[in-house]
């Protein structure tokens, strides 16, 4: 079978017979079916021949006559889907009958014979029934299967369905002629938990009652930084540092006023205080960073302050620092 031998048939079949004249069904299906057959001729010539076998398939369908089957052998055949040709040319054949003329007939029988050295019969069993088959993804049927599957030559994939199974793929390289056997072992059916049955079973637990508080898993414990606290650090260690800058020139004006001579002793003794002072309220301030820096990194590890039982976080505890040139007052509760 040729593919110029195929193309000039299919014209024939148009031109001499509308699909109108094979079949009389109800309605207007065979006005639809004679258009989606001239419309798959179309489509054949435009070496389309996906579109055609499905035009060709659905005139078929609105109007079974036994002459689109030949159109859809020869499709089949250009699509390389030698199981497909070989059944709708038997099919052909079949239907057919004593209104095939002769020639064609013998044109017919020759293609067969060649499509037979083309495909293999696929016998399919499965370990578990109305296991839906498919092969290249498409529906084959459910086993247990009433005959061995046809299929073209080459790399098949063929797919096993069950509900309730995990689906199962198996892929077989099969040669024209051969006769497999082909077993698929489905696996288990997946448990499935009715109402008031948990994994395997086994009695769900109760739901809890209103108003009562569930603890399926800790509470997840967050956690704020306190801002004022280390604000409060920050500004007692600028401070310390600003006074200890100005203790220092406080220092040197001392020492100019010791190494001044004749010496002004009143000069001396308001830069001795002077200095003193400063560096008093530097170790101060000083001291009181580092207490601060210390309280800050309590809070901040320790959370921003205790849980209460209705799961929400205390308020910190209240700090009052109290700063004088010459004292530092911490007053709070913690």
């Amino acid at each position: 079978m040729n593919t110029p031998r195929a193309l000039a048939l299919c014209a024939a079949i148009v031109l001499s017979a509308p699909l109108g004249a094979f079949a009389q069904p109800a309605g207007n299906k065979t006005e639809e079916a004679d258009a989606r057959f001239r419309r798959g001729v179309e489509l054949y010539n435009e070496v389309d021949y996906g579109a055609a076998l499905t035009e060709f398939r659905r005139a078929y369908e609105l109007a079974p006559a036994y002459q689109v089957l030949y159109n859809i052998a020869g499709t089949c055949y250009q699509l390389k889907d030698y199981a497909c040709a070989l059944r709708a040319f038997e099919r052909y054949l079949a239907d057919g009958g004593e209104r095939i003329p002769g020639g064609r007939r013998a044109e017919v029988e020759r293609d067969i014979a060649v499509l037979r050295s083309r495909v293999a019969t696929v016998e399919i069993s499965t370990s578990a029934p109305d296991v839906e088959i498919s092969v290249d993804g498409v529906p084959a049927g459910k086993t247990p299967l009433a005959e061995p599957l046809l299929m073209s030559a080459g790399r098949r994939r063929i797919a096993a369905e069950a509900p309730g199974r995990p689906a199962v793929l198996r892929v077989v390289d099969v040669a024209g002629g051969d006769h497999v056997q082909l077993k698929i072992q489905l696996p288990e059916a997946r448990a499935l938990h009715g109402p008031g049955e948990g994994a395997g079973g086994a009695p769900a637990p109760p739901p809890a009652p209103p108003g009562a508080l569930r603890m399926d898993r800790a509470p997840r414990q967050q956690r704020s930084v306190p801002v004022l606290p280390w604000l409060a650090t920050g500004a007692l260690a600028v401070g310390a540092a600003a006074t200890g800058l100005l203790a220092l020139g406080a220092s040197g004006d001392l020492d100019a006023e010791l190494d001044r001579y004749p010496g002004d002793a009143r000069a001396v003794e308001r830069a001795r205080a002077r200095s003193e002072a400063l560096a008093l309220t530097t170790d101060l301030l000083a001291g009181a960073a580092v207490l601060a820096g210390g309280i800050s990194i309590y809070l901040t590890v320790a959370g921003a302050g205790p849980e209460r039982a209705d799961g929400e976080r205390a308020s910190s505890p209240p700090v009052r620092l109290t700063i004088a040139p010459a004292s530092l007052e911490i007053a709070g509760s913690f």
